[in-house]
């Protein structure tokens, strides 16, 4: 709970500080639209989804109640690079006999990357392509090809840029990266140095497949004009966009051989967006695969109506407002989250399904609680909405909370993750991490008494451990010291020291194996940041439900239960916000003790570096028109990435 609390804190923070940002940019210069997206083309390799997958409610409007939604991006304006016109020539300087002028220094900023983009079946020139590169910058260039197929884009300063071809405009044409790729990570980029010329950055696009279909909504079968119909591929990036006409009829051409999630959205705010077929998120929809130029009609979606839960929130103590948010999380739905208005009351717009609300206090004096009136999510509630349902009376008083703090003391200097944990018999009641430098921690539970237990986890394969600690400087939990907090009061002092030890030296009283323990295996060692990664294991207590984690980010990936031999096996998403590099794949048990791990290398997510704003997932860019202040935006990015890389999908109650 903390890791989500910490996550709506820097959301919020970044959010106030990209519109800071944004009220003193000043205005830019010409913006021209991508004709594929509207937003150049970085359209293409931007995730539909922020937990990583595109929300169905985009566009939904609240009326006057305000919500707060998670999938937050920033990304700049896509503008056009115009060729400066040549200076007129300043009057020759005739130097002295002893004095040579030296050379002119070459300049920055002035490269060029030039070619031609034809037909691949007839080498035919094609007019109108936009090509449009995509750097390290703010700026993204874009020009359309000529009547011959020829383009130049000028004014380019040294960076490395992948180019992006696009005929758009019911070619059929399928879009292409230099040199003759349709993946957007495959592509080879064009390096510009010292202001140099890059000539016959040439394209050859070919046909591809098609996907046709009708729009309508599901209450009456009348038809969705203007619907957004976007085809997702298998790394959900958007591939191709198009709306639908008058008749709810669409038609997404130019589509490389391959398979393609299909996600639908309106312009009518009270209705549902939703993927292929009668799917409410990413991963339950279903692919449309397409081999050559084959054209598959019939895709077609009835979009529901918004369904609605709301309530209030407020302080047990005294029925005054909470302030803080509400999480709304579906099965297979995505996850929403609101703001509690000033008068503590919530209005959450959802798709038709089964939700689990959890209500969470901003306040560190209230807990967080499920509805109606759970600790934990096992133990929460339901609500169960249909379309155009409007569920009112879904509240909360939150009760005020036990605070338990002190310190965690471990002499190393070596990373690791120091959790701190409260029990009640065998039912953990919650958790927090620990500074990871000062050791200190604090940690809110209902009111009672409580046995406390400390451990720490050594990153990237060192051979450091420490065993765990209970209160009051006990191994075991039948010696330890209980704890006893009251409400709205703070217990402190109840301090840990861990003694780290290697694991090779060998360990008092070791208790033997009397069997192979579990063992980890996955499908690959290298992948890709929002890929798919498959886990299977062996060697768990039959019926073990197990939870898997990403370290050093905790990124919490789902849960697994072994079958009656003790084998598991099943597929996770790698969040597309992962930080490249070495991490360590962990399996924990219900006491959230590592028992078994594996190496994973993740590379970027494809784009990473190119930067883009999705102001609907499975919307077209957003083209601002403004320059940001770079610093503002710098600021509130890192606060959101920081949320990010905080929040745990395995949400436990704190």
């Amino acid at each position: 709970m903390a890791q989500r609390r910490a996550l709506i804190h820097a959301v919020l923070g970044g959010v106030a500080a990209i519109a800071l940002a944004l009220g003193g940019a000043t205005a830019a210069g010409a913006v021209e639209d991508d004709p594929a997206t509207g937003a150049g083309a970085v359209a293409d390799v931007v995730a539909a989804a922020a937990d990583e997958t595109a929300d169905p409610l985009d566009g939904v409007a609240d009326g006057e109640d305000v919500d707060v939604d998670v999938d937050v991006d920033t990304a700049p304006a896509s503008a056009v690079v115009e060729e400066a016109p040549a200076s007129a020539s300043a009057p020759a300087l005739i130097p002295t006999p002893a004095v040579i002028p030296p050379p002119p220094p070459v300049p920055q900023g002035i490269g060029t990357i030039s070619g031609t983009v034809t037909r691949e079946d007839d080498g035919a020139p094609i007019s109108g392509v936009s090509v449009s590169l995509t750097g390290s910058g703010w700026v993204t260039p874009s020009v359309a090809t000529d009547a011959n197929g020829d383009y130049t884009l000028s004014g380019l300063a040294d960076d490395s840029y992948v180019v992006s071809f696009f005929a758009g405009g019911g070619t059929n044409l399928v879009r292409e990266y230099w040199q003759g790729v349709t993946d957007f990570s495959a592509a080879t980029p064009v390096v510009i140095t010292g202001g140099a010329s890059v000539t016959d950055i040439d394209a050859s696009l070919r046909a591809g497949g098609a996907i046709e279909g009708v729009v309508t909504r599901a209450q009456d079968g009348s038809p969705v004009a203007e619907a957004d119909v976007s085809a997702l591929n298998a790394n959900n990036e958007i591939v191709a966009s198009t709306q639908a006409d008058t008749a709810g009829e669409y038609r997404l051409g130019g589509l490389p051989a391959g398979a393609y999630r299909l996600r639908f959205g309106s312009p009518d705010p009270g209705l549902v967006s939703e993927y292929w077929s009668n799917a409410y998120s990413w991963d339950t929809a279903t692919p449309v695969t397409i081999a050559g130029a084959q054209v598959i009609m019939n895709v077609d979606a009835a979009l529901d109506s918004v369904g609605y839960i709301s309530g209030t929130v407020t302080k047990s103590a005294d029925g005054t407002p909470a302030f803080g948010s509400v999480m709304v999380s579906g099965i297979d739905r995505d996850m929403r989250v609101v703001a509690i208005n000033g008068d503590g009351s919530y209005r959450a717009a959802v798709a038709p399904g089964t939700y689990v609300v959890h209500f969470d206090a901003f306040d560190s004096g209230l807990l967080d609680e499920y509805w109606e009136d759970a600790a934990t999510e096992e133990a929460a509630t339901p609500v169960v909405v249909e379309s155009g349902d409007d569920i009112t009376g879904t509240d909360a008083q939150l009760e005020s909370a036990a605070t338990v703090t002190g310190t965690v003391t471990i002499v190393s200097s070596e990373d690791r993750e120091i959790l701190v944990e409260t029990w009640d018999g065998d039912e953990r009641v919650g958790y927090v991490i620990a500074d990871g430098k000062t050791g200190s921690y604090t940690l809110n539970v209902p009111a009672g008494t409580y046995i406390l237990k400390a451990s720490v986890t050594f990153y990237d394969d060192s051979p450091t451990m420490a065993k765990p600690q209970f209160y009051d400087g006990v191994e075991t939990a039948d010696l330890a010291t209980p704890v006893t907090a009251a409400a709205s009061t703070t217990v402190d002092g109840i301090d840990f020291t861990l003694v780290p030890i290697t694991k090779s030296e060998p360990e008092p009283e070791p208790e033997p194996e009397l069997e192979p323990g579990p063992a980890l295996a996955l499908s690959t060692g290298s992948i890709r940041a929002g890929s798919d990664i498959d886990v299977s294991g062996t060697g768990f207590a039959p019926g073990a439900k197990i939870a898997f984690e990403l370290r050093s980010a905790r990124l919490a990936l789902g849960t697994l239960t072994a079958d009656a031999s003790g084998a598991m096996s099943g597929t996770f998403r790698v969040p597309a916000s992962t930080s490249p590099g070495m991490h360590t794949l962990v399996a924990l048990n219900v006491q959230s003790e590592v028992v078994v791990s594996a190496r994973l290398l993740v590379t970027a997510a494809p784009g990473a570096t190119a930067t883009g704003t999705v102001t609907g997932a499975g919307s077209p860019l957003a083209s601002t028109g403004t320059d940001v202040p770079a610093f503002a935006v710098m600021m509130a990015s890192g606060l959101l990435l920081a949320g990010l890389l905080l929040v745990p999908r395995r949400r436990v109650q704190n």
